[in-house]
């Protein structure tokens, strides 16, 4: 299999403007790879030797608990780095991470990364940045499973990342996940998220179809969590 190289204005995109004898060197090592929607980029447990981008597409990682249960510890979409930890403590990956949709990822070797951060400050504060957003996002999360019901974490979870989803390029009240993963994100079975949607869906405040969520009632869906209609 053939790598190519991202190109300079990629790298900007991800990383801002940092110096160019940098950015040169950025170039250099990392490359592009194509995943195709449904297949795992790497597995949980194995030790994580790359920083990971993503280009084009959505990537979701997925953790099993040792008494089998699964739960998503976050969706990526274009410009996101995502399982900063293993970068940062050498440790393993936290999570399988899975093509949500066709993917293109840039992908450099830990070391080498590792050396250009040294010499650019900035951009290793990049990725801390990140992961620093990431444990914010999980405390959330934590704060909702504990005092929230599941068909307000369904609610929140709707409404976020359908906003996540629109700054990605895609339309803001469509959103694409499934209800096995929507579970995923808001700490519930399957079959709770599946009774809350179809009682939203009774309410016109969603409509459910195969691997897509439409949002019909953007206002309702906020005034049931509190939120200020935009």
């Amino acid at each position: 299999m053939v790598f190519q190289h991202p190109t300079l204005s990629l790298l900007v995109a991800v990383f801002g403007n940092i110096p160019a004898v940098h950015l040169a060197r950025l170039q250099e090592i990392f490359y592009e790879r194509k995943y195709r929607a449904g297949e795992a980029i790497f597995l949980q447990g194995d030790i994580a030797k790359s920083i990971y981008l993503v280009a084009e597409g959505r990537v979701k990682i997925d953790r099993v608990t040792p008494d089998g249960n699964h739960c998503i510890l976050c969706m990526r979409g274009p410009g996101d780095v995502f399982c900063p930890v293993p970068l940062l403590d050498c440790g393993c990956q936290l999570g399988t991470a899975w093509a949500m949709t066709d993917v293109t990822l840039l992908w450099a070797d830990r070391d080498e990364f590792g050396e250009v951060a040294a010499a650019c400050p900035n951009l290793l504060a990049e990725v801390q940045k990140d992961c620093l957003l990431e444990v914010r996002r999980l405390l959330g999360r934590m704060e909702s499973f504990a005092f929230h019901s599941v068909k307000d974490r369904v609610a929140i979870t709707l409404l976020d990342e359908s906003q996540r989803q629109a700054q990605f390029g895609g339309s803001l009240n469509e959103l694409r996940i499934t209800q096995q993963e929507l579970a995923g994100l808001v700490g519930a079975s399957r079959e709770s998220v599946s009774r809350t949607l179809s009682k939203m869906e009774d309410e016109g405040i969603v409509e459910t179809l195969r691997g897509r969520i439409l949002i019909r009632d953007r206002q309702k869906l906020q005034m049931l969590v509190g939120r200020k209609p935009a």
